[in-house]
């Protein structure tokens, strides 16, 4: 597949420069596009230049349009969170290409990681359908890389999709009585056209996995005695789990069937390990809570179990 050598921070400017010059044809390597459908298609938005009535019906299309783009996404599944245990996560480069005349021959997307950009494909086309359908590319292979899963040391961070593109399939073909294609359509010689849109100030997310511990000093205690509660906050990394040192770990207690209370915001230290004293008044339920990071560690939320320490 084509993929562009720069790999520094481009403005759009120059990057639309880089884009106008990615050639049409769809790479060797790529899913063939869809067919039109068996059943035919009235298509829309099209020309009929002319018509054939007899013998039979033939229906002369040319196609002045071009795809739009109304949504993108990068990640797994449909949030705009990704979480990247050590052994990491695959993530997807998606476009939703739209042309509802002859349909989209190409689409394309560049990508940016941590605001610089990162990378940018000719994306593999829809499985059936050609005239709404979703591109897709595999996140690492878009910046460069052998497709697989994004890990979390190089990976974590916030991605935009900066610039996408599309083409229209044929400038002219030829459809029956049944809106079926008839002969060779004349594949489209337009170049793709870029554009940016809402989404483009969109970001997704690729966050650290993250565990959270918790400890008790005790489970059962006598009224007015100090009950420790410890937990220790770890983060992946390629090679595993590691303390998060300096995090925030906020941690809660519950007393009888009343509510959650937050009683204090706590730094971890440099094991990842925060460590809260109370006096017991009353059996109590604790628990301690990191809240999602979108900066720095990127790291993802966490709750720890629930441990209680019963009064006797």
């Amino acid at each position: 597949m084509f993929r562009t050598s720069r790999r520094a921070a481009l403005g759009l400017t120059a990057l639309a420069t880089v884009a106008s010059t990615i050639a049409l044809a769809v790479p060797a390597q790529a899913a063939p596009l869809p067919a039109w459908p068996a059943a035919g298609r009235l298509p829309s938005g099209c020309d009929i230049s002319s018509a054939l009535l007899t013998p039979t019906i033939n229906y002369f299309f040319t196609d002045p349009g071009q795809p739009t783009i109304p949504s993108v996404h990068i990640g797994s599944g449909s949030s705009n969170i990704t979480v990247l245990p050590p052994a990491g996560a695959a993530m997807n480069v998606d476009v939703r290409a739209v042309e509802n005349c002859s349909g989209v021959r190409q689409a394309l997307a560049y990508v940016s990681h941590n605001g610089a950009y990162s990378g940018s494909d000719v994306l593999n086309p829809p499985a059936a359908d050609a005239f709404g359908g979703t591109w897709s590319e595999n996140l690492v292979a878009l910046q460069g890389g052998v497709e697989g899963a994004t890990r979390p040391d190089s990976g974590v961070g916030y991605y935009q999709m900066i610039i996408a593109g599309a083409a229209r399939r044929y400038d002219s073909f030829t459809l029956d009585g049944d809106f079926k294609v008839v002969g060779t359509p004349v594949d489209s010689a337009t170049a793709s056209i870029f554009s940016v849109g809402p989404w483009s100030a969109t970001r997704f997310y690729a966050l650290r996995a993250t565990t959270l511990s918790n400890a008790l000093s005790a489970t059962k205690l006598k009224k007015g005695k100090t009950v420790k509660a410890t937990a220790q906050l770890k983060m992946a990394t390629n090679a595993g789990y590691v303390a998060d040192a300096g995090a925030r770990v906020v941690v809660q207690t519950k007393v009888g069937k009343g509510k959650w209370v937050t009683n204090a915001t706590l730094t971890a230290n440099a094991s990842g390990v925060v460590t809260y004293a109370f006096v017991l008044s009353a059996t109590t339920q604790v628990r301690f809570v990191h809240n999602r990071v979108l900066s720095g560690n990127f790291t993802n939320g966490a709750v720890s179990a629930i441990k209680t320490v019963t009064r006797i």
